[in-house]
């Protein structure tokens, strides 16, 4: 046991001690409970739609499901919540999904990654429903030493303080007694993935190795909620990377049908790690997608990011850096493309939590129809963080008067040697342009079309 989770192998009906609290919890579980002991009732009967626990989980589970009874849910009057609204899927009632794959979505995602020859293999990972599937991955081009699967295996690979670590940083709830005003507005979501995760998946890279192929990481939801309800998946994802590694991570999400994917991925690089990380989400047009992706760099560590948002009816992204160590780094560039009736959303916080620190943030978002994108990044400099380097901006299209986007640059800085700057534009493509390649034989659609591209 580590941090009372089991890493090994576990035993057949084992039991996990419980405090007072958490046994009364175990004790409304069984007795169908949770929902009446619930302060929030979607937030109960959240909790109360979830899948069986992996063994050895019962505990962090449990402690996740006291937090989440005594929780709300997220609204307009939350500054983190105020520009989206979930109205829709607080009003949906949900179940369990089916757990049947698209056998030929996966086909078609997977294959795609392999179209170019001259690159190196790729590490397949594939979970459906927040739960590793072996038989649909391929880890063969893994080096040696890393490990990638459940969390009860990861104790046979990582050593043993960093599988206390891994369970460590587990156990603690993303934002928890965090300030209203500032926060991502990860608690209440946070907290009910960990309070109905199926499994964690972890990803650990130990001491000095480089991962030369790239990872690939692709979460599937299978959607078709028993009795009609919205079927709900809570992907878990561990990302520990130990000094001197470095990996290219690429996340995809993606689905068919109605369904909502509330996911919970940490990320934590040690001391001159460096991990570039793609993270794409391409849910199906019927789908909700939550997600908080915390970062935390340690002396030296590099986090480079790049997320692309294009699919979902209601889309939200926490993304939150933690530069904790002299000399950490991170650049974030972000593409948002929305149409229709969509409702896209990335909100961000780089914190420079040390001295020496520098961050970079580009975010570009192109909108059409009646959609709307909202976008909210903060830097934070908090006192005594001298001789920070901090620049963000963001830019936007709007292609229809129906549009509509919201964004909120902010930068909180408590000290005074620091470099910094924030921006925003807003505007239409240049007619000029348009103009130009009409003249040229294109047609005005073509010619917006291929401006666009050359602008993301």
């Amino acid at each position: 046991l580590v941090g009372g989770v089991q890493l090994q192998q576990f035993a057949p009906g084992a039991a996990l001690r419980v405090g007072p609290r958490r046994a009364a919890v175990r004790a409304a579980e069984l007795d169908g409970g949770v929902l009446a002991a619930a302060a929030d009732e979607w937030l109960g009967s959240a909790v109360a739609a979830r899948p069986a626990v992996a063994a050895g989980l019962e505990e962090v589970r449990a402690e996740a499901t006291a937090a989440v009874l005594e929780a709300r849910r997220p609204g307009r009057k939350d500054e983190a919540w105020r520009r989206t609204d979930l109205s829709s899927l607080f009003a949906a009632a949900l179940a369990l999904p089916s757990g049947a794959v698209d056998h030929s979505l996966a086909r078609e995602l997977l294959d795609s990654a392999d179209e170019d020859e001259e690159a190196p293999a790729a590490v397949r990972i594939v979970l459906v429903d927040g739960v590793f599937r072996p038989e649909m991955s391929n880890l063969a081009a893994l080096p040696h030493g890393a490990y990638a699967g459940p969390l009860a295996g990861a104790g046979a690979v990582a050593p043993p303080s960093a599988a206390a670590a891994i369970v460590a940083s587990l156990r603690e709830l993303p934002e928890k007694g965090a300030n209203h005003r500032t926060e991502l507005g990860c608690y209440a979501f946070g907290a009910l993935n960990q309070a109905s995760l199926a499994d964690v998946f972890v990803l650990f890279v130990p001491r000095g190795l480089h991962v030369l192929p790239p990872v690939r990481l692709l979460l599937l939801s299978s959607g078709a909620g028993a009795g009609g309800g919205l079927a709900v998946s809570h992907p878990n994802v561990m990302v520990w990377m130990e000094e001197e590694s470095e990996m290219l991570l690429m996340q995809q999400y993606a689905g068919t049908g109605a369904y909502f994917t509330n996911a919970l991925t940490r990320i934590r690089l040690g001391a001159n790690a460096t991990l570039a990380h793609a993270y794409l989400q391409e849910q199906s047009d019927q789908a909700v997608h939550i997600d908080s992706v915390l970062a935390r760099c340690e002396s030296g560590g590099r986090y480079e990011a790049q997320t692309i948002q294009s699919g979902g009816r209601i889309a939200r992204v926490n993304l939150g850096v933690d530069l904790a160590g002299r000399h950490a780094s991170t650049s974030l560039s972000g593409l948002a493309l929305a149409s229709d009736s969509q409702l896209s959303d990335l909100h961000s916080t780089v914190r420079h939590s040390s001295p020496d620190c520098e961050s970079a943030q580009e975010q570009r978002n192109a909108l059409a129809g009646r959609a709307r994108i909202v976008f909210r990044g903060a830097v934070q400099v908090p006192r005594g963080s001298d001789n920070t380097t901090a620049h963000q901006l963001c830019r936007s299209l709007l292609l229809s008067d129906r549009a509509r986007v919201d964004v909120s640059p902010n930068l909180e800085i408590l000290t005074d040697d620091v470099q910094c700057t924030h921006g925003a534009t807003v505007a239409d493509l240049d007619d000029e342009m348009i103009f130009y390649l009409q003249a040229r034989g294109l047609s005005r659609a073509q010619a917006r079309g291929l401006v666009l591209a050359g602008w993301a």
